[in-house]
């Protein structure tokens, strides 16, 4: 008996490859031919995917405006808001706005400013006011003049503060 040639068999796609092989594809786009390939697949089982490889950073689905692969654009931080972080606080949010712009991302002069001031602790001021009363009240200032007076002086520093008393002496003194 003669030998049959042997049978080579397609090995069938998994569901996960349908999944990444149609990036643009709606979830039921991609039922359809998973269907046809005789896997049974869900929506779900879709956006687990997706999400997933989000996740791992590969490159996922396209939007609708953008032709190019998402891996042919920089790569920008995870949210906005990082972008935002990304800048010291000094920088004018105009150039905020127009390196976001730049990188693909849209922003506002009014979305800057609220990241920013959500950034900071509430009721933050530079602090040396606070800890200058506190170090007044560890000398012994008793009256509201004295603490004003001492954290005054704790604030511009013990040579400048000696030398502007030495001249309230001389003056006093004439």
């Amino acid at each position: 008996m003669p030998a049959m040639p042997k049978k080579t068999t397609k090995p069938t796609p998994t569901k996960s490859d349908v999944i990444r092989s149609m990036p643009n594809a709606s979830a039921t786009d991609i039922i359809k031919k998973a269907r046809s390939l005789g896997l049974k697949l869900t929506a779900n089982h879709v956006y687990a995917v997706r999400a997933i490889d989000k996740r791992r950073g590969k490159p996922g689905r396209l939007s609708k405006a953008s032709a190019e692969p998402a891996s042919a654009k920089p790569r920008n931080p995870s949210s906005k808001t990082a972008f935002i972080r990304g800048f010291t606080s000094d920088t004018p949010a105009a150039k905020v706005v127009d390196a976001g712009k730049k990188a693909g991302i849209k922003l506002s002069k009014e979305y800057v400013y609220r990241v920013r001031a959500l950034a900071k602790p509430h009721g933050a001021g530079n602090g040396r006011r606070s800890l200058g009363r506190i170090q007044a009240a560890a000398i012994g200032a008793t009256t509201g003049e004295e603490q004003r007076f001492a954290t005054l002086a704790m604030e511009i520093g013990l040579v400048r503060a000696t030398a502007l008393l030495q001249r309230v002496r001389q003056k006093l003194l004439e």
